[in-house]
Formats: structure tokens, sequence, C-alpha cells
């Protein structure tokens, strides 16, 4: 396959991702700031005219201010003008105040801004002016205007604050609500496939590819997962030559040693008593190095490969009467395994070959190194949706510093793990990889009154993917 830069080209992708995501959010901050001022207009005209018992109030004033007219008392206008609670005067059509009394500048510049009674107040100002027209008593060519400075707390925008700040938020969250699901499934659903085919990948569905789920029209993401595609083939076709090398290594040295078995067997036959040990180590080697290629396989199986496993229900007390009758019988006269019958029989759902291949592994283990007289102790607990497996000897144990790499392929303690005893260094390896395809963890660590302990922790169900 050759490479998606091939017929792609990079250069500019991310550029024009940029300007995408700038459109987006310029285009939704817009959105937010016309759509919050068209529907705060909506309300305002409909909202924020003045309630009833303030224009009967008003209304009321204008009554009062005609009848003085009527008497032509303006001594007496100005002295009502004065005791009102609101700021007011009575002007002709030249906005004079007809009790020739002194207006404020900032009175007379808002007269450009008078409102009538029942039209809305508008937002922007927190004192208005209303006009109230009145007749003229003197003039009827001359039409007389009560002019009403309106009280801060009485306008009606006092009491919509609260509801325009909650208009301003909804429209807020709505419009980015709405954008923000564009953008995610211009952005999110393709992170997800990417997402989705990054953890099959590393699951080991080595044939996992993704480009099939995006569009040449988004470019940006298309050359991603074309290049995770690539990259997916040139690991699979990695991955299948490593195991076809692994397969054909192991089929050559398969094929020397089983030549090699059947000559000494022959010469067994025929060999004296003097050449029977150095026959016999011959053997050893043999096996060892058959138990070798197995360990290899077994281990490059388990690490590389997506393996389908075959959960079945089964108990902890039938788990260990299978393992200790087996792993009994390799035991010297002198090594025990104490593994108790357990008080509460716990039930397990998972593959039972790659668990007792692990504990099986760990009790080997054990009995290579902790001593030709030893106790190893087995433990088993249940802790919710998880059950703990402890397997401790009375052995040396082994150093801190090494406790790090003990699960690591072909590592070897110098004093207790060496070759002479058959051990290579792949069994604790294997163990890790068993209890972890089995969604599980494995530790060690020493204990305090001397020997190597080791814990499995696994779920009691498996989850399969």
């Amino acid at each position: 396959m050759k490479s998606p830069n091939m017929f792609l080209p990079f250069t500019g992708l991310f550029s024009r991702l940029k300007l995408k995501l700038f459109s987006y959010f310029a285009v939704s901050l817009l959105a937010i700031l016309l759509i919050a001022t068209a529907i705060e207009s909506v309300v305002l005209s409909q909202l924020l005219t003045l309630p009833s018992s303030t224009q009967e109030h008003l209304q009321k004033l204008a009554n009062e201010a005609k009848a003085l007219l009527e008497i032509n008392d303006i001594d007496g206008l100005a002295k009502w003008e004065n005791e009102q609670d609101f700021t007011l005067y009575i002007l002709d059509k030249n906005q004079k105040s007809v009790s020739h009394r002194e207006m404020h500048p900032h009175f007379v510049f808002k007269l450009q801004y008078m409102r009538q009674l029942q039209q809305p107040m508008g937002d922007r100002v927190r004192k208005p002016l209303i006009g109230i027209p009145l007749f003229d008593s003197f003039n009827s060519d001359s039409p007389l205007t009560l002019v009403v400075q309106l009280n801060a707390d009485l306008h009606p925008a006092q009491q919509l604050s609260s509801s325009l700040w909650l208009i301003r938020t909804l429209v807020g969250i709505t419009v980015l609500f709405l954008f923000s699901s564009l953008l995610g499934r211009y952005l999110i659903r393709p992170l997800t496939h990417l997402q989705t085919g990054t953890k099959a990948l590393a699951g080991g569905v080595l044939t996992t590819r993704i480009a099939h789920h995006f569009s040449v029209k988004e470019p940006e993401f298309y050359h991603l997962a074309t290049e995770f595609d690539y990259m997916a083939e040139q690991l699979q076709n990695s991955m299948q030559n490593q195991e076809r090398l692994l397969r054909d290594v192991s089929h050559e040295l398969r094929t020397p040693l089983a030549r090699q078995e059947i000559a000494l067997h022959l010469l067994e036959k025929q060999a004296t008593a003097q050449q029977m040990p150095l026959i016999s180590r011959f053997k050893d080697q043999n096996e060892q190095m058959a138990k070798l290629i197995d360990s290899i396989l077994n281990f490059s199986r388990l690490n590389n490969t997506n393996i389908a496993l075959n959960p079945s229900p089964f108990s902890i007390s039938s788990l260990r009467d299978r393992i200790l009758r087996d792993i009994e019988f390799e035991a010297t006269d002198k090594q025990t395994i104490h593994w108790p019958e357990p008080d509460e029989d716990i039930p397990l759902y998972t593959d039972s070959s790659y668990l007792i291949s692990a504990i099986e592994n760990v009790l080997r283990n054990a009995l290579k190194y902790a001593g030709r007289e030893c106790h190893i102790k087995v433990s088993c607990l249940s802790l919710g949706e998880t059950i703990k497996l402890e397997f401790q000897d009375d052995g040396p144990g082994i150093n801190e510093d090494d406790l790090i790499t003990l699960f690591n392929p072909f590592t070897r303690m110098d004093e207790a793990r060496h070759s002479s005893q058959g051990g290579y260094g792949l069994g604790l390896a294997i163990v890790k990889q068993s209890i972890k395809l089995l969604g599980g963890e494995v530790s060690a660590r020493n204990s305090k009154g001397g020997g190597l302990c080791i814990s499995m922790t696994l779920p009691l169900k498996l989850k399969c993917p």
C-alpha cells in the first residue's frame, strides 16, 4: 500500500481547520447577539409599558392639573407642581413652563425623547419623561402637556431585569447548543471513530481500518484516517511476519531436536554404563530446548495476537481441586502446598484454561526457587466484583530492585533463578499476559517474614470486548 501522501497533500489542512473553527465561533457569537437583541426588542415593546396602577396615578395628576388650569390659578399650579412626588411641569407648545418654574437643563434635553402614557418605556433611560396632553384654558390653539419624569423605582424594567437576563442566558445557551451540536458532528464524530479504532488496534484487532468512516470532504480527518490505516496495515504485516518467523524458526528447531531425540533413544540402547550420564544430560538439554520453544511461542501468542476467549462458569473449589491434583504430584516430600477449602465457594465466569495456566506457572515457579524444603500458602479473597489470589512461599525472596522487572520476559535473578534449574524467565511473563487477558493484574512483593508473595486480582465475571 502506498502512503496517503501520494494522493492527498497535507499542506494547509490544519490552517483550513482553524478557519472553520473560527467561522463556527464567529457565527455563533454573531447569532447570539442578533437573536438576543431581536427577542429583547420584542419583549421590551410588549412588556415595558407602565402598569395600570401607575397610569391611573399619572392620569389623576393630569386631572388635578386640569382643575387648577380651569380656575386659572397659576400660583397654585406652581405650588402643586413642587409638592408632587414626581418632577413634573405643564408645558405649552413651545415647551415652556406655564407656571414659569425653571427647568433643569437635563430635563430640557430629555424632552426630545418624551414618551406617551401607553407607549413602551424602553430600558435605556431609568427616568423617562411621560407626556399627557391637556386642554388649554387660555387659548384653544395652544395645547398644553403635563410632562412627568418617572421615578426609577416605578420603571417596569426594574421588575423585568431578571427576566431580561434570563432571556439572554437562554438565548446564549440555545445558540451555543445548536452550534456545539454542529461543531460536535464535525469534530467529535471523527474523533470517536479514531478513538474506537485506536482501542481496537491496541486490543490486538490488527484488521482495524477507519478510513471508510470519513469523507474526502473532510480532508483534515480523512488524511488522519488514511494515515491510521496505513500504520495499522504496516503493524499487521509486521506482526504477521514476526509470527511467521517464530513458527518457521520453531519448526526448524523442532526438526533437529526430534532427530536428536531419536538418535539418543537409539544410542541409549547401545551405550555403556559410563556413557549413560552423558546421554541423560543430552536428553535433559533436548527437553529443556523443546520447553523453551513452547514457552516462546506461547508468550508470543499471548502478547501479539487477538485471542478469542472462551469463558465458562465454574467455582473456586473446583479450580483448587484440579490444580492441586496436578501440582502436588510435582512437589517433593519436603515441599508442601497449603490451599485451604474456602468457607464460601466463589463462583467465577472466565476462561479457566488461562487462569489455570497462570496459577500453575506461579506454583511451579515457587516449587523451583523457594527451596527444596519450602511451604507454599495460597489464600483466596472475594472483593465485591473481583477476586484476589495470593501465593506466599517461605523462600529467600528477591531483591526489592528486581521486583519491578520480575514479570518481564527472559528475566532471571542471579541467586535464585538460574537456567540450571530449568527456568528461562518466561513463566512469570506468561502469567502476567494471561491475567491481563482476563482483565486482571498481577504483582509481587517480599513478605515481612521472608519469602516472595505474588498477588493476582481479576474480575469474577469476564468482560468480553
